[in-house]
């Protein structure tokens, strides 16, 4: 289980970090294996933050990060490594997440090298998981900047799988894919999610996306969560006036 138990984080920005903002305000929840947790709410309110803090990106100000019973929020780096495997994070723009100068494969196989993957063993992985994804063998020498949204995404989901890992953050994974993409990666991530019962933290503002992936929603508003349930009850009858007016734009 990945649990944040009391999440809190602030930034300083100014002259001497004067000025306080507060992104993230004593937030927990618990992420089962197996589990698509929803995480809703309007942009700023500090889901990307939350999402950044589990995977330890970002250092949470006070709260703990406790991923399979170990409590990891200040591990050193060095240590929180073998953490790492379990837990990836795969952002709205997959372009971030691979080098322009790197093609499609070296940056696959630089995943596979840091994995300890012997190298008579890589093409034989890279067929299996690029099978899964449904990424196009013959585009893999080419760079970010000479493919699609979808086969960046397909690429980044490759090298991801690779580590095969426990939990995913997801950041508005579909965003910018078209809608045949966005289908077609939502379908793997659920198949992903049952199967091999990998949880999943599920950033998005597409509430009806939500509604057809998560199995449990949290509803976020300026730092803080407001309400939480099983996903049919929040999207059909929502509690609190926030929520109400978020399910009526959709």
């Amino acid at each position: 289980m990945l649990e944040l138990i009391g999440v809190s984080k602030t930034f300083h920005t100014g002259f001497m970090g004067r000025n306080r903002k507060v992104a993230v305000d004593g937030v927990s929840l618990q992420l089962k294996e197996g589990e698509i947790l929803g995480l809703v709410g309007e942009s700023g309110c500090g889901k990307s933050t939350l999402g950044r803090m589990a995977v330890r990106l970002l250092r949470p100000s006070s709260g703990r990060i406790v991923l399979d019973g170990k409590d990891v929020t200040g591990l050193p780096e060095r240590q929180f490594r073998e953490y790492r495997r379990r837990i990836q994070i795969i952002f709205q723009h997959p372009e971030s997440a691979l080098d322009p100068h790197f093609t499609l494969m070296d940056s696959i196989r630089e995943s596979f090298n840091r994995l300890g993957i012997p190298k008579s063993e890589q093409q034989a992985v890279l067929e299996r998981l690029a099978d899964e994804v449904s990424l196009p063998l013959d585009i893999l020498d080419r760079y970010p900047g000479q493919v699609s949204g979808g086969e960046i995404q397909r690429a980044v989901l490759t090298r991801v799988f690779a580590f095969k890992p426990r939990y995913l953050i997801l950041d508005e994974p579909t965003s910018m894919l078209d809608v045949s993409v966005q289908a077609h990666i939502l379908q793997l991530l659920r198949k992903k999610a049952r199967e091999d019962r990998v949880g999943m933290l599920f950033i998005s503002h597409d509430l009806e996306v939500v509604r057809a992936m998560c199995d449990r929603v949290m509803v976020m508003k300026e730092g803080r969560i407001v309400e939480e349930g099983p996903v049919e009850k929040i999207m059909s009858a929502p509690d609190t006036p926030y929520m109400q007016v978020l399910v009526r734009n959709v």
